[in-house]
């Protein structure tokens, strides 16, 4: 497989799509449509040139009408307020139309109505920017996208997510998380004063997000292998072996709030994303850590409770996702004779009891159902790619090995970032009982296919197993 120079430089995008293109010959993968991606200390001074070069690129050259969205949070560069430093470059040059988005939560929600707010105010613009975190540029992306994909410039504040370069958004949907299909952004500023800045929970939130590297791959194989999901694609697993060739050796930077442990982190970020978005899917890095945050989050707001940082909770969770990993890798529990097929009436039993008490009149747990049907069905039809799959583990375990980093070295530098690396520790804290509850029932809530779905086909999802995933994980 030929090797780009610049295979894990996330700005430098013309080697990355020379990369793609020689190993893609088929154009399975998603074209990286990004005209720019820039991570510098002073990459707020690059709006001015990026507006121009984002409206060229759609055939305007004259002055534009631009919105700058943000939600009510006060961003502050060097004592200054952020959104003010962009703005007074533009003014004059195009009209700016700054818009707040508020939905009334302390932390704004993409969900249908702030994605119809944002539409609604974006419709006659020629550009968008947005200015904040991960939310924010998921709010942009599908309200973009839904006008004719104006061109759509993203101002990070935060290393505290991957979804800053990537084509899908996150958003709540009858009050389960859900990633749909938006676009790319046209050009991403990563202002790394900013984000050096930024409250520290939320870089060792990102730093939490980074350290499923270590972990998903291994998951969104295992899927392609029982046939669950066809995105994998091995250019793409090049790439987040690239990325992953060894645990941060920064990580202590981000506690301090170093200024290049920052970058570090959101070149890393800033990778992944690109990733996931070539790839048409984020199950490349979303596997077990990721479905227990959405269930943690599912709680919460079915409960109107705060939501914790996504990135936090990833981290912790990749602790317990890492030693399910290493337990199926290094023994032999793995048998074909317990594999077995699911039945559809005890597994939807199962799903409203797990999630029956949240939502009003049972919806979450309908639409937890719907999408489980999507994955059991799936299972039915792959099932004897399935068999083969666990009849030859021996084999495989070696290249999964490959991809998952053993707990303990993923909670030290975690620890050496500052991150939380116990459910306990999060904000907010998680009790054993949600925690164990979150694990328990993860693979009841979508239709991604991990290695807790392999493990209930195998009748190893027992409360020991549970428990002994969990461990010191819970408290301190």
């Amino acid at each position: 497989m030929p090797i780009a120079h610049n295979l894990s430089d996330p700005t430098d995008l013309e080697s990355l799509r020379s990369y793609l293109s020689a190993c893609d010959p088929e154009g399975r993968l998603a074209p990286l449509d990004m005209l720019a991606v820039t991570i510098a200390e002073d990459a707020h001074f690059h709006i001015e040139e990026s507006v121009n070069k984002a409206l060229l690129s759609v055939g305007k050259s004259t002055q534009a009408e631009i919105v700058v969205l943000t939600d009510k949070t006060s961003i502050a560069r060097k004592g200054k307020n952020l959104t003010h430093l962009i703005t007074s470059q533009l003014n004059g040059m195009h009209t700016v139309h700054h818009v707040v988005l508020d939905d009334g939560h302390t932390t704004l929600h993409a969900d249908d109505g702030i994605l119809d707010q944002a539409t609604a105010a974006t419709k006659e613009a020629d550009l968008v920017i947005t200015i904040g975190s991960g939310t924010m540029t998921d709010i942009g992306k599908v309200a973009t996208n839904r006008n004719s994909n104006i061109p759509h410039v993203v101002v990070q504040t935060a290393a505290s997510v991957d979804g800053f370069t990537d084509n899908v958004s996150v958003i709540l949907r009858n009050g389960v998380k859900r990633t749909i299909p938006s676009r790319w952004p046209t050009i991403v500023l990563a202002d790394v004063s900013t984000i050096s800045e930024a409250p520290r929970e939320l870089n060792t939130s990102g730093f939490g997000e980074a350290i499923s590297l270590f972990t998903a791959p291994a998951d969104w194989y295992l899927a392609n292998l029982v046939g669950l999901d066809n995105t994998f694609h091995p250019a793409s697993m090049e790439l987040l072996k690239a990325a992953a060739a060894e645990p941060p050796t920064w990580s202590g930077g981000i506690a301090r709030g170093d200024v290049s442990a920052t970058r570090q982190l959101t070149r890393l970020l800033a990778l992944r994303g690109i990733v996931s978005g070539i790839s048409n899917t984020t199950a490349c890095l979303s596997g077990v850590e990721h479905v227990v945050s959405h269930m943690l989050d599912l709680h919460h707001a079915a409960h109107h409770q705060p939501i914790g940082l996504h990135g936090a909770q990833v981290g912790v969770a990749s602790l317990v996702a890492s030693r399910l990993w290493r337990r199926a890798i290094e023994t032999d529990l793995i048998k074909l004779e317990s594999l077995k097929k699911p039945d559809a009436k005890a597994q939807q039993t199962r799903i409203h009891a797990a999630f029956g008490h949240l939502g009003k009149n049972g919806e979450i747990a309908k639409e937890c159902w719907r999408d489980y049907q999507k994955k059991m069905e799936l299972v039915e039809s792959n099932w004897l790619r399935l068999q083969s799959v666990v009849a030859d583990w021996g084999q495989h375990r070696t290249e999964f090995a490959k991809m998952v980093q053993p707990s303990q070295t993923l909670a030290n530098a975690l620890n050496a970032s500052g991150a939380p690396s116990t459910f306990a520790a999060l904000k907010p804290s998680i009790a054993p009982s949600l925690a164990r509850w979150a694990l328990a029932n993860c693979h009841l809530m979508r239709n991604r296919f991990n290695l807790v779905d392999l493990l209930d086909l195998l009748g190893l999802w027992t409360d020991g197993m549970i428990d002994c995933a969990l461990g010191d994980v819970l408290t301190a």
